[in-house]
């Protein structure tokens, strides 16, 4: 498969207030927003509950992204705070792209994980 190749993947478990997401490839900016828009509809059932909301990204093969599209991803994160978002635990990250989400996701409670287990583990921690 081509690294710019775009896919993804969203669930949740409303019971635990968790939103996961796999996600790889470039993406424009269009495509990201209605990615972000399918997050909001993921994590709509745990905001209407009033309780935190915690995010597990899987993201290998997910490439660093241009200014446009990181600025999209910011504002989301910055907008998801105001409606719950308590901490955000991502997998399998590359190297730059773990450096851009951290500068994006700032003031945001955000760790990086090798494996899928210890990311649970944290993001369960209260």
């Amino acid at each position: 498969m081509n690294a710019l190749t775009k896919n993804y993947k969203v669930t949740r478990d409303v019971e635990r207030g968790e939103v996961y997401f796999e996600i790889g490839g470039f993406w424009k900016l269009g495509e990201m927003q209605a990615f972000l828009r399918e997050l909001n509809e993921a994590a709509a059932p745990i905001v209407a509950q009033r309780t935190p909301i915690r995010v597990l990204g899987e993201m290998e093969g997910f490439l660093p992204q241009d200014r446009q599209t990181g600025e999209a991803i910011r504002n989301h994160l910055m907008m998801s705070r105001k409606y719950g978002l308590q901490r955000v635990a991502i997998v399998s990250a590359p190297v730059l792209v773990k450096l851009q989400y951290r500068r994006l996701s700032q003031g945001i409670e955000v760790e990086f994980f090798d494996t899928r287990n210890e990311a649970i583990a944290w993001l369960r921690r209260r």
